[in-house]
């Protein structure tokens, strides 16, 4: 049986550790191809621009889009082929 009152105290609780805006523990951008996992407790959106981007992979899937918003879950990995380096790597907790 869950208790009600305590699931919502420790949901309140967790929501107040949700980073807010662009993360400032966020990974910095690695090397060209090299995956990067989501090693957060939260869904994050990464948004990725400028450079010169070829392939944007999500899991080891490539996504068939070089730039914009990528979903990744807790444990999930994004890995970006490049030859010049986004100049915007943010990374937001939903």
């Amino acid at each position: 049986m869950v208790d009600v009152a305590q699931l919502a105290t420790t949901m309140a609780a967790a929501e107040l550790e949700k980073p807010t805006g662009d993360w400032g523990d966020k990974p910095a951008i690695p090397a060209s191809t090299v995956a990067e996992t989501n090693d957060s407790a939260w869904l994050m959106w990464v948004e990725i621009t400028g450079g010169t981007v070829t392939v944007v992979a999500v899991d080891g899937v490539t996504t068939g889009r070089t730039s914009g918003a990528f979903f990744l879950r807790p444990g999930s990995s994004i890995a970006i082929t490049y030859s010049v380096v986004p100049t915007s790597w943010k990374w937001f907790a939903l």
